[in-house]
This record gives structure tokens, C-alpha cells and sequence, in this order.
């Protein structure tokens, strides 16, 4: 009795809470609060659009709250606003409450693939209602108006450093597009989708995800062997090597975030093998990476650089206090901002002292002079991007793939919080650092620029191909036989 009472009431305070309208003073009052946060401690607010121009943003963010408003319509007026910063670490989240109220219908039924104005099926999903939209089928139109629409909606409310496309496909891929079909144009399931097949065949599908009977789980937890398995092939996937048999002398090391904390046992393994194995090709792939803990990035190149540079020019914070700390979410104290990391400089800005600029020396021993290939794409961010950047202006590194999502001149970043604003509990992700990346690549507001641009069709997301790896192959054989 106690617990349905317990879920009765946490229903109650959602649902009050989705229904809530904000009024005229509410909603000003939070708009006051981000505009404030931005012009006193954003690291980059004024780095892509001109003062003036934000300025102008706000003003008529001020002029949209002329009626109360519920937080779906607050949120896409102030992701927009946001967006105007073309900074990819700020933006804005849905409160808890918000999100706690949706459901499977609030989500399309399968992980989607944005490439430009064409959205495809990339995995189904277990519940589909469709079994038949096999990856790589392409979604035309749902509910009669074409996916580009949503696409081009949607592209709005998302941010990216600089004037970078790749990474709004990635996040539009990962929530972004189905927030704006449920959230903004109130579409939910099922949906009517006009669908087209790899092979081109045109037909219309209701797509939903079925409910199924839940079997109650009466299985122990996890023994303590099992947990500890289960973090191992976590770690694995999150960052493994193999030699590989289709190419001579090649390795392939995957690092799918920077988040791993035995990073300089895992790279010293890597590298012995290079050493010991006498290998001539080493793949990184950055694919998957979004970043992390630029230690692990830089360690990386100590292996491969032949001289020592610094990996930034600039860390810089422009306050050293903060005057909404109170607002800002519980998080561990090392990421925290800490004011006694930083130094003051002549300019007025405060340099991060700890894991802020460093000078990379490299590794005399294991250390690799041989070839070396990065698979870049869209999701490269971050801590991923920046070692793509570095690895292209330093070393003979050939990239291959897209161009990455985070910018190759840098980004603001470094450390990021979540502010919670005070009246709707909307957040804000929150970076502090403006990160100028050590190369001599001009700031023109673009990621990284492989040598090798890749583009994938329909068929080939079918098909399942991996075509930077097979480019990546081919320049290693052809390599070979000179």
C-alpha cells in the first residue's frame, strides 16, 4: 500500500509539474538568470557571433515571453537562443521532472542515422511493431510531412562549435530529432512513416513499439565475479586493440572515449606490441570518441610525436569566482570549477593550472615512428577532436572519415557544469575553459578535415560496410607493394 501511495504521489508531482505554465515574470526571471550566467563567466560567448548580435538574440527571446508558457515551449525558444553561441558543449536539457514522464512513445522505435537532410534506420529495436525496416531503410515522411522539415527544425535547437554540420547530425541522430517530432510538432506513436527500402521500393509502415509481458526476474544479483566481468568487457569496449590479418603490419587501437583510467598501462601495452611486433601501420579509431580525460589523449601522443609541444595555447576561464554556484548540480569535487587552479594573467583572464596546458615530451622508450591512420567522424569531440588536430599538425598521421564534431582550433570546454535554472529546473550545460588547440590550422569555426572524406548511401549502412577501415586498408596495401 505504502509503495503504490509512493507512486501515486511521485505520478501526481510530475504530471503537475509537465502541466505547469510558467508565467510572464517566471519565465523572465530564468531568461535574466542565463543571460546572466553567459556574460559573466561563458569562456566563449562571443567567440563565433559578435556581441552585439547576441545582444540582439536575447532582446527578442525577452519579447517572445509575452503569455505564460509551459517548459515546451520555453525550451525550444531558449535551445535556439543557445545555439546563437555555435558552441558545442553549451546547451540546454529538459528538467528531471520533464523527462521522467516519458515513454516509449515519446521515441522513435530504432536508432536513427542522420546524413544531411536523409534520415535512416541504423539498429531496429527489439519492440519495433515493424520488423521488416532493416538498416538502412530511409524515412521519407512521418505523418505526412517530410523528414527534411523535421531535420531542418530540428538543426535550430542544436548546438556545434563553430559552423560545424557533423556533429548536429550526430546529436540529432542520438535525441535531438525525435524531441522535436514529440516535443514541438506533438507527434508521438504510432507513427505513419513513408518508408523506402535499400533496394528502393517506396511503402508506408505504422511504427510503434510494442508492449511485452515482463518476466519477473527472481535471479540473484550479480556475484562479485560477475560484476567484475562485466566491467572488464565494459572497459573493453570502451577501449581495445588488435592486429590486423587483412593488412600487412598493421595494428588497430580503438579508443571510444577518453574515460578510461588505466589509460597508461592499456597504451604501454599497445605500444610494446608495436615495438616487439615490428608494426608498420597503426589505425587509431576516434570514431566512437566524444572525449574525456585529455591525460589520456596526451599520453597517446607521447608515443608518436618527435618533438615536445604544448598541447593547448590557451585554458582560460574569464572569472575566477562564480556567482551561481548555488545553482549548480552536485557533481564530484574534481569536476567541480575550483578557483584555487587558477592563475590570473596580465589580460584579466584565469589560466587552469591543473589539467590545463601541458607540455607533451615524448616516450624514448616504445616509441612508435612508423605510419599512422585516424578514423574521424561526426562524434569525434572533444578531447577526441583535439587529439585528431594535434595528431594532423604534428605527426604523419592521414585521416580518414568525416570531418570531426569538435572544433579543430579548439573549443569551450575543459570542465563543464550543470546549471539548474531557478524557476522552470531547466539545465544548462555549462563549460568553463576557452581551449585554443596548439596547431597552425586558421579558426574558421570547422572541425578537423580528413584527407579522405567518406560518405555513406543507403545501401552501404545496409550492407553494413565500414568504409573508412576498407580506405585505410587500401592505402596500407597499396603502400605495400611499392
Amino acid at each position: 500500500m505504502k509503495k503504490q501511495l509512493l507512486s501515486f504521489l511521485l505520478i501526481s508531482i510530475f504530471s503537475r509539474s509537465i502541466a505547469q505554465v510558467y508565467s510572464v515574470e517566471q519565465s523572465k526571471s530564468d531568461l535574466y538568470f542565463l543571460r546572466h550566467i553567459l556574460e559573466e563567466a561563458h569562456p566563449g560567448l562571443y567567440w563565433y557571433t559578435p556581441k552585439d548580435s547576441m545582444d540582439r538574440a536575447f532582446e527578442k527571446a525577452l519579447k517572445q515571453l509575452d503569455r505564460p508558457m509551459n517548459e515546451k515551449e520555453l525550451f525550444f525558444r531558449w535551445a535556439s537562443l543557445i545555439a546563437n553561441i555555435h558552441c558545442g558543449h553549451t546547451y540546454l536539457m529538459n528538467s528531471e521532472a520533464f523527462d521522467a514522464q516519458k515513454d516509449a512513445n515519446s521515441w522513435f522505435p530504432f536508432h536513427c542515422q542522420v546524413i544531411n537532410k536523409q534520415l535512416f534506420v541504423r539498429i531496429l529495436g527489439k519492440n519495433c511493431s515493424d520488423t521488416t525496416l532493416v538498416r538502412g531503410t530511409e524515412i521519407l515522411r512521418i505523418n505526412d510531412r517530410p523528414v527534411s522539415e523535421f531535420i531542418q527544425t530540428a538543426r535550430n535547437y542544436c548546438q556545434a562549435d563553430g559552423y560545424n554540420q557533423t556533429f548536429k547530425d550526430y546529436f540529432l541522430s542520438l535525441y535531438r530529432l525525435e524531441e522535436t517530432v514529440n516535443d514541438l510538432y506533438n507527434i508521438k506513436a504510432p507513427y505513419r512513416m513513408l518508408v523506402k527500402s535499400p533496394e528502393g521500393d517506396v511503402r508506408e509502415s505504422i511504427v510503434f513499439t510494442q508492449s511485452r509481458t515482463e518476466v519477473s526476474n527472481t535471479t540473484s544479483k550479480p556475484s562479485k565475479a560477475e560484476k567484475k566481468q562485466q566491467a572488464k568487457a565494459a572497459l573493453e569496449k570502451l577501449r581495445n586493440f588488435k592486429v590486423l590479418s587483412e593488412a600487412p603490419h598493421t595494428l588497430l587501437m580503438t579508443c571510444n572515449g577518453f574515460g578510461y583510467e588505466d589509460y597508461k598501462k592499456f597504451h604501454k601495452s599497445v605500444f610494446r606490441i608495436l615495438q616487439q611486433q615490428k608494426i608498420k601501420n597503426l589505425i587509431i579509431d576516434l570514431r566512437n570518441n566524444p572525449g574525456g580525460d585529455t591525460g589520456s589523449s596526451d599520453d597517446i601522443l607521447r608515443y608518436v610525436l618527435t618533438q615536445s609541444i604544448p598541447n593547448f595555447r590557451t585554458c582560460d576561464a574569464p572569472v575566477n569566482q562564480l556567482s551561481f554556484t548555488a545553482h549548480i548540480a552536485p557533481a564530484p569535487k574534481d569536476h567541480l570549477f575550483n578557483p584555487k587552479e587558477l592563475k590570473q594573467l596580465p589580460n584579466g583572464q584565469y589560466r587552469r593550472m591543473t589539467d590545463g596546458i601541458e607540455i607533451i615530451k615524448p616516450y624514448k622508450k616504445a616509441h612508435f615512428n612508423e605510419q599512422i591512420y585516424v578514423l574521424t567522424s561526426g562524434f569525434t569531440f572533444s578531447a577526441g577532436a583535439i587529439l585528431a588536430s594535434l595528431l594532423k599538425a604534428h605527426t604523419n598521421a592521414i585521416l580518414i572519415g568525416q570531418e570531426t564534431g569538435g572544433g579543430e582550433a579548439g573549443c569551450s570546454g575543459g570542465l563543464t557544469s550543470k546549471v539548474i535554472l531557478p524557476q522552470t529546473k531547466m539545465i544548462v550545460n555549462f563549460p568553463h575553459f576557452r581551449i585554443e588547440t596548439n596547431t597552425p590550422a586558421p579558426n574558421v569555426g570547422r572541425g578537423v578535415q580528413p584527407h579522405y572524406p567518406v560518405v555513406y548511401t543507403a545501401k552501404d549502412l545496409a550492407s553494413g560496410r565500414d568504409i573508412e577501415m576498407e580506405k585505410a586498408i587500401e592505402l596500407i596495401l597499396t603502400k605495400s607493394t611499392k
